[in-house]
C-alpha cells in the first residue's frame, strides 16, 4: 500500500505524477514546471522533486503483497473439462 501525501504536498504530488505521464520531460528537468506552476523558489520546487523521487523509489522497493491463485469455479471447471461429441 502506498503512503500518499497529504495537504499541500498533494498537489505537487499529482502535479508530478500528472507531468511523468505525459512524458514532457525527465523529472530533475521538472523544476521549472513546478517553478511556475505553484509560484514556488529553485529551491523548494527542487526540494519537492527529490522527495517526490525518493518517495517512488521507496514504493517501487517496497514488495507488492503475493497473488492469490485464481480459483477456477465449478461451473467452469465443467466447462473446461467437456469435449465437444462429434457423429459419425
Amino acid at each position: 500500500m502506498s503512503r500518499q501525501p497529504t495537504g499541500p504536498r498533494a498537489r505537487f504530488h499529482a502535479f508530478l505524477r500528472r507531468l511523468r505521464a505525459k512524458g514532457r520531460s525527465n523529472m530533475y528537468g521538472a523544476v521549472p514546471y513546478l517553478m511556475r506552476a505553484f509560484g514556488l523558489g529553485r529551491d523548494d520546487a527542487f526540494r519537492i522533486i527529490c522527495e517526490w523521487i525518493d518517495a517512488q523509489e521507496q514504493e517501487a522497493t517496497t514488495p507488492a503483497p503475493p497473488e492469490r491463485p485464481r480459483r477456477r469455479t465449478p461451473r467452469a471447471r465443467g466447462i473446461a473439462g467437456k469435449r465437444r461429441r462429434t457423429t459419425s
